[in-house]
């Protein structure tokens, strides 16, 4: 008998928001989607980012208190550990047995162990000096230990995957690049509070709650197409 495959369980619905305005701002608007969604509610809720520090400040100030757990972003981790791998030196199967140990440390929860190697890497190479280029290989091991050793407490997967809970922000990470495909390249030139309308329509499109719909009801003033 064939044993069945594991099939990925989809979301059981998707809103997205967007917006130009800065970070402060975003995170009311973040928080508003939460209360409206009932996500609060939930008994299960995790905030999965990368290491940007603005990131975090929004689950600190909003999100914290209500529960949600802080994970960081797996994807965005082994990238810096495999270059802090190749950076250190050795030969093309030494930097990639090293970075296999370092990411199993990681993915198996020893991040104690991944922060002493991580410190001994860069005890080895030296400090770089202040005008070093950012890929001299002293700097690439320094701002992965950094990255690191600023994100340890949202590094805990073992305890992620028991509960159920995503490690990786690819979902979000997608869904920008469908606003890019409408909003980016050589061709497109935007009015700065002409884009902030276009984010909008295109995230209630991305929306799976008939935000779209309720979007287009609404009435609207009559004025022409282009701003004199």
């Amino acid at each position: 008998r064939k044993k069945p495959t594991r099939q990925p369980r989809r979301h059981l619905l998707r809103t997205v928001i967007a917006t130009m305005a800065a970070v402060d701002e975003f995170g009311y608007q973040v928080v508003v989607e939460v209360f409206k969604r009932g996500l609060d509610l939930a008994q299960r809720k995790a905030c999965v980012c990368d290491g940007q520090k603005s990131n975090w400040t929004v689950w600190e100030q909003h999100l914290k208190a209500l529960g949600f757990i802080p994970i960081l972003d797996i994807l965005h981790l082994l990238a810096y550990l495999y270059a802090a791998a190749q950076a250190l030196g050795g030969t093309a199967k030494e930097c990639w047995e090293r970075y296999k140990q370092w990411l199993t440390w990681a993915w198996s929860g020893a991040r104690e162990k991944l922060m002493l190697a991580l410190n001994a890497a860069v005890a080895a190479v030296g400090a770089a000096p202040n005008d070093a280029a950012e890929s001299d290989r002293r700097c690439v091991i320094a701002r992965t230990r950094t990255y690191v050793a600023n994100n340890l407490e949202k590094m805990d997967y073992p305890r992620y995957r028991k509960l159920g809970l995503p490690i990786s922000s690819a979902p979000v990470e997608s869904t920008i690049k469908q606003f890019n495909k409408r909003v980016k390249g050589t061709e497109k030139f935007w009015r700065k509070h002409a884009l902030e309308a276009v984010l909008q329509v295109r995230a209630a499109q991305l929306c799976e709650d008939g935000r779209t719909e309720r979007l287009w009801a609404m009435p609207r003033p009559y004025r022409p197409a282009r701003p004199p």
